[in-house]
């Protein structure tokens, strides 16, 4: 390799500050998406109001509230909490998948990536419109 073909220290700082920048302009973007779409936690809640399921910012179940009332139904507790866990990580993924939309635009097709992690058989989220 020539001494012509080597980027000058001058080039390599101009080239590591523009890296630096657009990191900088990446974080920024992300925070204001991240506020825009509350993806701090998603919560759903049961439609008999009796069960409610949260999960953290990065996807983990972080409670489960189990109102006193559901009690009288004991037996489809467990079932109708799994299903309450698959509603929210279903919204979970929807609200991830628009950050990345948002995040990265047309670099990457985030509903092709998406379509490999959610069941096949339709039970998982579609895209949702814009």
């Amino acid at each position: 390799m020539s001494d012509q073909q080597r980027p000058t220290p001058d080039q390599i700082m101009a080239e590591f500050e523009r890296m630096r920048s657009e990191a900088e302009a990446t974080l920024q973007r992300y925070e204001q998406v991240s506020a825009e779409l509350g993806a701090d936690a998603v919560e759903v809640v049961s439609e008999d109001g009796l069960l409610s399921v949260r999960l953290d910012a990065n996807g983990k179940v972080d409670a489960i509230v189990i109102n006193e009332g559901a009690m009288r139904h004991r037996q489809s507790i467990g079932p109708a909490t799994v299903a309450l866990i698959r509603r929210a990580r279903d919204l979970y993924a929807l609200k991830t998948a628009e950050m990345a939309r948002r995040l990265v635009g047309d670099k990457i097709d985030v509903d092709a990536v998406l379509a490999q992690y959610l069941p096949k058989d339709g039970q998982g989220p579609g895209r949702t419109p814009r």
